[in-house]
This record gives structure tokens, sequence and C-alpha cells, in this order.
């Protein structure tokens, strides 16, 4: 799969992307951006109208003066002028409330899309750096966009609506007084292009720094390191590490800053005396006798403010769309990712698995995991795959399983190539348990039911499945199907209480997990991790947790890559052989280092190089000088 700079990808301006949020609302929330854009159009037609009132009524102190008119008018005009900073306090108070929902009902809708594409992009991508750089900068433009989207509309339905009334208003006073003015707009509206291009550039650079020091700061200041870092005492190593990085971050930000804050600094002056022109030419006319003592007050009193428009509008405003549209545009680029493609069919048999000639090579990376491998599983086959760290035995089962598409080479399902099925097609009816498994955060319950979200209690008490939904990036949930299956059932307030509990009992007594345990005060509804207030699993029993959320999945194939580390050998292989009782009659692979557990297989792979470098029974493969027979009496040499 293509990424980033070798994707085509359609660029999003500042009003294709409005329009994508205003379509994505109205479908969502059909009344909440019609409303924020008759707000601010309403805020602008009130700020214009503030002028006219101020003209109003310097006319008519001024009839006053001159008894044209009664003392009554005049109050009423200074009454409502004094209501108008308390009107508008009011208003501004409303703006934000409704910027705020605004604000957090986008971030939502698009934070939903944004993990929908994460769980359809081809799993091999989260082995390629410049992916999790795209990662890191599209979660970072998902702040973004509400920002820019909100400031686009701000300036369209409230800002320009006052500008263009004022430049209306400016060229019937005089046409003169209209150009003084649009020379400190013009100025203002090129330094407000450069800056937002610099800061485009700058979030490119800046990405993969920001992902480093923050992964830094982890490293000496998350839970999930500390022990390790505090034994070695390796703060002072990860601190320079992380100011390293943010170093670089702050001085590819900085001198953004700089060059932008020179450029608008000179186009500054150029603003001001726009400014000075107008307000020198207004002296001149009403000196003349050109324009009456209400429009001068009028103008005068309004071009402080219209000053302060113009500059928020070009520095706030504006200034918030150049700091933030590059991050904004990091989003979309990320929405355009290419998919697996492939299409959807019945239910896959795998009656037979078959590789041909298949190779591949991870993204970056010159040699090759797998090369030339041919291999054929029949259903029902229990397969070990053994061999050294770096054999290519974790490969091989991402490939089988449908994870990895090979570099080169056919694998087929069925006599169908696994390229033109669908991933849901693929994971469908697939478990697995791998060694670097996750430990959730959540109840027991739920931690076994993640892997198989959709099994649902059937009305007369049978196993039944929800249609399948995709899930997230890791490989477990990505094979499950549970990110946002599991999002949906929190969405909907599902409650795991209600689900098949018979099954969760049964998967943790098939793992070996010790339900019945002082620590599970409530049983599988204990929390699990001290982070939401639970209690923590010793090593051994998060493994037979991850083993047990395998084995809950209906599957016809299931692959154990190196689950059991932290289980004695003992203990590992009476797991492994309820292991390969439960899975008779389905395909199961196990991925081992350990030898003596690999008797229970069909047939042993054995792996060296990225190479199948011999096949067959343990007691076959024991009659032959090769590479089993000498790791297997390495191994064996430390039990005697």
């Amino acid at each position: 799969m293509k990424i980033d700079s070798q994707v085509k990808k359609k660029k999003y301006g500042l009003f294709s992307m409005t329009f994508y949020v205003f379509a994505l609302g109205m479908k969502k929330r059909p009344f909440l951006l019609p409303s924020l854009a008759f707000f601010f159009l309403f805020m602008g037609i009130a700020t214009t109208g503030k002028t006219f009132l101020k003209q109003m009524l310097f006319e008519a102190v001024g009839d006053l003066a001159e008894g044209r008119t009664s003392a009554s008018l005049v109050a009423g005009y200074g009454v409502i002028m004094a209501l108008i900073p308390i009107f508008f306090a009011a208003m501004n108070a409303v703006s934000t409330w409704i910027d705020q929902t605004f604000y957090g009902v986008t971030r939502g809708y698009m934070g939903e899309r944004l993990n929908e594409k994460a769980a359809k992009v081809d799993p091999l991508v989260y082995e390629d750096n410049r992916f999790l750089d795209q990662v890191n900068k599209a979660y970072v433009g998902l702040e973004a966009v509400g920002e820019v989207v909100c400031s686009i509309l701000h300036i369209m339905m409230e800002q320009c609506v006052y500008l263009v009334s004022m430049i209306l208003y400016l060229y019937l006073v005089k046409p003169q007084l209209l150009f003084a003015f649009l020379l400190s707009l013009i100025p203002t509206a090129v330094s407000a292009s450069l800056r937002r291009r610099m800061h485009a550039a700058k979030e490119h650079k800046a990405a993969p720094y920001r992902r480093k020091y923050e992964y830094f700061n982890r490293c000496f200041c998350s839970r999930e390191y500390v022990k390790e870092t505090r034994l070695w005492r390796a703060e002072g190593f990860f601190k320079k590490l992380y100011y390293r990085n943010l170093s670089e971050y702050a001085r590819l930000d900085w001198e953004t800053h700089r060059k932008s804050t020179l450029i608008d600094l000179g186009l500054k002056i150029l603003q001001m005396a726009g400014y000075v022109g107008t307000v020198i030419l207004l002296f001149y006319y009403v000196f003349r006798g050109e324009l009456g003592i209400g429009i001068f007050a009028a103008v005068f009193t309004s071009l402080d403010d219209l000053d302060g428009r113009v500059s928020a509008l070009f520095g706030s405003e504006i200034g918030t769309i150049n700091t933030r549209f590059g991050q904004a545009q990091n989003y979309f680029d990320f929405l355009q990712l290419p998919e697996r493609a492939g299409q959807d069919r019945l239910p896959l048999r795998r009656e037979r698995i078959e590789l041909r000639d298949v190779s591949f090579t991870y993204p970056g990376s010159e040699k090759p995991a797998l090369s030339h491998v041919d291999l054929t599983i029949q259903k029902g086959e229990t397969i070990a795959i053994v061999g050294v760290n770096g054999s290519g035995k974790s490969t091989l089962t991402r490939l089988l399983t449908g994870l990895y598409l090979p570099t080169s080479g056919q694998i087929l399902i069925d006599g169908k190539d696994v390229s033109e099925i669908a991933p849901q097609t693929l994971y469908e009816d697939v478990s697995a348990v791998f060694q670097r498994y996750q430990s959730y955060k959540m109840t027991v319950a739920e931690n076994v039911q993640i892997s198989e979200t959709e099994k649902t209690a059937g009305p007369d008490g049978s196993e039944s499945k929800l249609p399948r939904i995709s899930g997230t990036e890791s490989k477990l949930t990505r094979i499950s199907g549970a990110g946002i299956g599991l999002a949906e059932r929190q969405k909907d307030g599902a409650d795991p209480s209600g689900m098949v509990r018979s099954d969760v009992e049964k998967a943790l007594e098939e793992a070996d997990f010790p339900l019945e345990n002082d620590k599970l005060t409530e049983g599988l509804e204990t929390m699990l991790g001290k982070d939401f207030g639970g209690i923590d699993l010793s090593g051994g029993q998060w493994q037979r947790l991850a083993i047990a959320r395998g084995l809950y999945r209906a599957h016809d194939m299931i692959v154990l890559d190196e689950p059991t580390a932290a289980i004695d050998p003992l203990e590992e292989a009476r797991i492994y052989h309820k292991f390969a009782e439960i899975s008779r009659g389905k395909t199961a692979l196990i991925v081992t280092h350990r030898l003596g557990s690999a008797q229970i297989a069909d047939r042993i792979i054995v792996m060296d190089g990225g190479h199948i470098v011999d096949l067959g029974t343990h007691e076959e493969l024991m009659q032959r000088e090769g590479k089993y027979r000498e790791m297997y009496l390495a191994q064996a040499k430390w039990y005697q």
C-alpha cells in the first residue's frame, strides 16, 4: 500500500473543507450549523447597525442644539446606545456557547470518521514509520478542523457581512474614504496568505519530532515504563532524547513564527498608513463642509472598531486558520488513504490454504522476511511453527490469517486469491492470541468478550451473531472485528452482563484462568487495571485471559503466536494439550519457542532465515539430522 506522498490525494481547500463539515453536521445535527451561521449573520448585521445608530444619535444631538428635535428623542437614542454593550456581552456569551457546542459535536463525529478509517486501512501500513507520522498528524488535525471551520463560518457570516456593509457605507459617504480604507486591508490579506503557507509547511516537517518527544515523555513519566526506567536510572537518558526532539520541534516552530512575524510587521506599517489616510481624509471633508457632524462622528468613532475588526479578522481569525489549516488538511489526507480492496463473499470454509512461492518484505526493509515459501494446510490440521527469533514465524501467521498480503506469490483459500477477498470476509471465523497481547482496562468479562462483541444469546438461548463490523488497527482487534463493534456497543449502552456469560466462563476455564480468586471480588464484573480503580493481574494471569479471549471467539481457524511466555513449561504443556482437544476439527497454528509443546501438532514447520527448511511430524523431524533435531536437543539439556 502506498503511503503519504506516493498517494495522489484531493487537496481540501477552505471552502471544500467547510462544505464537508457542513454536510456531516447537517446529517448528524441538522439544526446546529444553520443556527450557528444564522447567529453569526445576525451579529454582523447588529454590529453594522451600531454605526447607523451612532450617526442618528450625533445628528439628533446637533438638531437638539439647534432646536430642531426634542430631548426625549435624544434620550431614547442615548438609552439604546447605553444598552448596546449589554446586548453584545449577552450575544458574545451565546456565541461562546454555540461555538463550544459546535466544536464538541464536530470533533466527536469527525473522530468517529477517523477511527473508522483507521479500521479500514491495510494493517501493514502500521509497520511504516511514515504512516505513524501520518496518524499523529491526523489526530492533531482532528482538533484543528473544528477551529478552522468555525473561524471560516464566523468570517463569512459575521465579519464579511460587517465589512461589506461598512465598505458600502463608506462608499456612500465618500468613495475616497473607501479607497484609503482598502489600502489597509490589502497588506493584511497578503500577510495572512503567506503565514498560512508557512505554518502548513512547518506542520509537515515538525510531526515526526512531535511524535518522538511525546513518546520519550511517556518513557520517563508513564506507568507503562516507570519500573524499568527507575530500575535502570534512565530518566536522564530519556529526558535528553525528549528535549532533543522537543528542541527541534521548537526550532521549526520558532523559525516559522519569526519569519511570519517579520513579514507581518512590515505589512502592518502599510496597514496603518491606510488607517491614518482615512482619518486625514475624514477631517478634510468635514472642514470643507462636505460631511455633516453626525456622519463625521459616526465614522470617526467607528474607525477604531473597524480597525479592530480588521485586525481580529486577519490576526486571530485568519491567524487561527493560518496556523491550523495545514494541520486540518492532514486529517483529510488521512481519510483519503487507500483501503484494502476485495469482494465480500460467502463465509470461507477454509478447506485448503495454499501458499505458492510467497515472499514478503516489510516496508522500509530491503531484506525479505519470507522468501519463496510453498505450503499447503488442510482444514482440521494442527500446525506448529518453530524457529529461532527472526526466522519469519510470526510473519507467516499474519499472511495465513490475511492480515498481510504477500509482496509476491499467491495465497489461495479454497482456490480464491486472498488479494481479491474483502478483509471482513478474511477475518470471519478466525481467532488469534498474539505474543504481544493487550491488557484491556475493562472488566474480566469485557476482556474476553471484546474478541466477539457481536455474539449474543438467541431467542432460544443458543449462540447467535450480529452482522460483522470491522475493527481497529491492532492485529487482534483487526481479526476479531472488535474496535467498531465495541464502540457501537458502548454507544448503544449495551450491558456486558447481558451477553453470553456461560461462554465467557467456559473460555476462562479452558484457558485455566482462576475465576475463583480472592482478588476477583466481583467475579466477571471485576475491573482490571489500576488506571480506572481496578485490580492488576500477574503476567501469567493476563496471558491466560488473552488466551480465553481467543478461545471465546467463534472460529474455524485459530493462531497461538507464542502466547505462553509468562507461563511455566508444565502449565504451558497442559494448556496446549487442552487447546489441541478444543481445536479438534478446526485449523490451528501454534508458534512456539518451546519445542516440547510442538509435539501435539499434526505437522511441524521449521523456519530459518525466512525459509521453510523442514516439515514433518515430531518423530520424522527427530530422525533427520536437521535444524529441528538440533534445537530440540539443545533445549532438552535444560530439563535434564
